[in-house]
């Protein structure tokens, strides 16, 4: 029995000496069964390097070439310049094989938001050697999983478990949903949960965390030196498209912890999150004998931790964050200042970065749209979910969900208000610490206050967005130029409805010069269970849907159409009428 132990204690050293050794997390651990083969154990150093896997991918999709930017789930997982795991320097050794291509086509075909974060994170384990696992769960009131008050944790679904990586990556992706993340920090079987929430550092919000949304996750994948937060995301639409454009803006929907309530973390599963990562029990050898999920104990190595709830139950309590010493005026202010690098901010640098940003944005929009044109033309007219219990404009397994810009133009009304977010956070900061405020492209001695520097600040944005454009293809099949400006005008009245024109689209009104030549398509909407739609003309569609052409957040709640209302629909005020109050 010695020579044995002995012998496995040598075996184990040689396949430690056999790694790169610059390898972040040498390999500690074996095993004789399951999905594949384990190497290694899940450690502050492993996530690290998984944080630059995620960063790097981030990078290319949103910063490389064309063919870049475009990838899809297959080429992210194939293409070298993509994938930083097709390195033999930074996949390490021992490692496992690239998973066949059988196994990723599928992939793409089920993808969505949720099942982007377990697909990389998933794939990362296997070629690592990592363990990994999923919870099973079931909803806590009855109604759908992705939209319940509250879910419970009734299993799981381990590598370790399985023997077939095929087997596994189809299960586990197939299986994961939004719904796994609507898990309370306090509730029935927490501890089996697939993430925990985590500190708002810097030290912990690295890429590779997540933030949840209500029904919609995102992958944390960048942090600029101002505290600019940045995600990967993934879409429902036929396209399977991953994206890049999300920011701060996302930021929303946080419950605050009710300490005088019974239960009082209900609900707080929104917010920045991270994988509660499985760790494999070894005998003395480095055998895995088991793998189970951390304790809430063992992720505060990852940066377990339940501020952020605190923090938001301060802001209703106060008016204000406290962080000495300065009361900040909301979450996105702290996040701001607590993930920020550079702790002075250009507000010309700002406004051009994100007129930028939206430039691109709404380029990408004018793929979208053309191909939305093209599909109703060909195929005829998509219904509008009405009254839909299980979809909405934002969120639809049908036709609906592949071609409805909705989510799409919540993501640039975000974008647009969260440059007037970071703008009006600055001038506020003039005034506690004037030094954070660079004004080198203009003199400061004309500025002595808060209001002089809005006043300079507007007159630059306007400037900016007025040298900035873009072209879109009307359905004549013709280039129409619009600045900036121009859609920033149009920001409420960008239509989201595939069966509208690309002017509509583009937010000409149905009755004007711009749209007058256009098609008028109708929009169809099906009542109740009768077969035959009735049809909403379209100058009538376009007026009906002022209400979610007006958000700035999706909705999970049903969608109506027929009788929405067409006027006194409230709107955020926009950015020189806002950044005049100063």
């Amino acid at each position: 029995m010695i020579r044995i132990a002995l012998s496995l204690v040598l075996a184990s050293l040689c396949a430690v000496s056999t790694a790169r050794a610059d390898d972040p997390n040498p390999p500690s651990i074996r095993s004789s069964q399951g999905a594949w083969p384990l190497y290694r154990q899940w450690n502050r150093a492993e996530f690290e390097h998984y944080s630059k896997w995620i960063a790097h991918i981030y990078d290319k999709k949103a910063n490389g070439t064309h063919d870049q930017r475009a990838a899809k789930i297959r080429s992210v997982l194939t293409e070298p310049e993509i994938n930083l795991m097709l390195d033999p320097d930074f996949v390490g050794t021992p490692s496992n094989p690239q998973i066949p291509l059988d196994t990723i086509g599928p992939l793409h075909n089920v993808l969505d938001c949720g099942k982007l974060t377990i697909a990389l994170t998933a794939y990362y384990s296997y070629r690592r050697g990592l363990p990994f696992m999923i919870s099973t769960i079931r909803s806590g009131d009855g109604t759908d999983i992705r939209r319940s008050g509250f879910n419970v944790p009734t299993g799981s679904i381990s590598s370790f478990d399985y023997t077939d990586k095929h087997q596994f990556f189809v299960d586990s992706v197939r299986t994961f949903c939004t719904g796994n993340y609507r898990i309370a920090p306090n509730g029935q079987n927490a501890g089996i949960s697939d993430t925990v929430p985590i500190a708002l550092t810097r030290e912990f919000m690295l890429p590779g965390t997540l933030y949840y949304l209500d029904g919609h996750v995102m992958i944390l994948a960048d942090i600029g030196e101002y505290g600019e937060v940045h995600f990967l995301d993934a879409t429902t639409a036929a396209s399977r498209d991953i994206y890049t454009h999300n920011s701060l803006n996302a930021v929303v929907g946080l419950k605050p912890k009710q300490s005088s309530a019974g239960d009082e973390f209900a609900g707080c599963y929104r917010g920045f999150r991270i994988y509660r990562f499985p760790i494999a029990e070894t005998d003395n050898a480095g055998n895995v004998l088991r793998v189970r999920r951390r304790t809430d104990e063992e992720m505060k190595e990852f940066g377990f931790s339940l501020e952020q709830y605190e923090k938001m139950e301060q802001l209703a309590a106060l008016g204000h964050i406290e962080e000495e010493p300065y009361e900040l005026a909301g979450l996105h202010e702290l996040l701001r200042y607590r993930l920020r690098t550079k702790t002075t901010v250009d507000p010309y640098e700002l406004i051009e970065d994100y007129a930028d940003e939206l430039v691109a944005m709404f380029e990408q929009r004018d793929q979208f749209v053309q191909e939305a044109w093209r599909e109703v033309q060909a195929n005829g007219a998509i219904p509008f979910p009405e009254a839909s219990r299980t979809e909405n404009v934002y969120r639809s397994d049908s036709r609906w969900g592949s071609w409805s810009s909705a989510w799409q133009d919540v993501d640039a009304r975000s974008k647009y208000f969260a440059l007037q977010e970071w703008i009006d956070s600055t001038i506020r900061w003039f005034d506690r610490d004037p030094k954070s405020v660079v004004l080198s492209r203009w003199d400061r001695r004309g500025l002595w206050g808060r209001s002089d520097l809005a006043l300079v600040v507007t007159h630059e944005k306007n400037k900016i967005f007025n040298e900035k454009s873009l072209h879109y293809t009307n359905s004549a099949g013709d280039k129409v130029k619009l600045t900036l400006a121009d859609l920033e005008d149009r920001l409420f009245d960008l239509s989201f409805d595939p069966n509208h024109p690309p002017e509509l689209r583009w937010g000409a009104r149905p009755m004007s010069k711009e749209a007058a030549l256009a098609p008028k398509m109708n929009t169809p909407v099906f009542i109740g269970d009768n077969e035959n739609p009735t049809l909403v003309p379209m100058h009538e569609a376009f007026a009906r849907q002022a209400y979610y052409r007006s958000l700035t957040r999706r909705e999970t709640e049903p969608s109506y159409l027929r009788e929405m209302l067409t006027s006194g629909i409230p709107t955020r005020q926009m950015f020189d009428a806002h950044i005049a109050m100063w």
